[in-house]
């Protein structure tokens, strides 16, 4: 693959996975505000089940975005052309421990999914 054209997939994977963090944040951050200011609103089982179920379904949706998004950066490190992998960056990069990320990445978003469900039906 071509140097540019290798580093602009890589460059917009990466500006993918930063896309989803903002919006991921303001629902996380408005489930919270919900659920400390939500009052007796939270008390029928509709209301439950709809954050519930927006809750799971988003948290579910940045899993899958956020694995793609590393699993193809991490694709990109294998793919780097001999001057960019002999290159300091080109060896921080492949040493770059992606099979963690896509580990602790889960591990952190299930963990608040779970923290919200308690929160939720508490």
């Amino acid at each position: 693959m071509r140097a540019d054209l290798h580093n602009k997939v890589v460059g917009l994977r990466a500006a993918d996975l930063r896309a989803i963090f903002l919006p991921y944040i303001l629902a996380n951050t408005g489930v919270l505000i919900v659920l400390g200011f939500g009052g007796s609103g939270l008390e029928h089982s509709g209301v439950q089940l709809a954050l519930a179920a927006f809750v799971v379904l988003g948290s579910l949706w940045v899993l899958l975005w956020t694995d793609g998004c590393i699993a193809d950066i991490a694709a990109g490190a294998k793919d780097m052309d001999e001057e960019m992998a002999a290159s300091h960056m080109g060896q921080n990069w492949a040493k770059a421990p992606f099979g963690m990320f896509r580990v602790i990445g889960p591990v952190f978003t299930v963990l608040l999914l779970i923290a919200e469900l308690m929160a939720l039906y508490a």
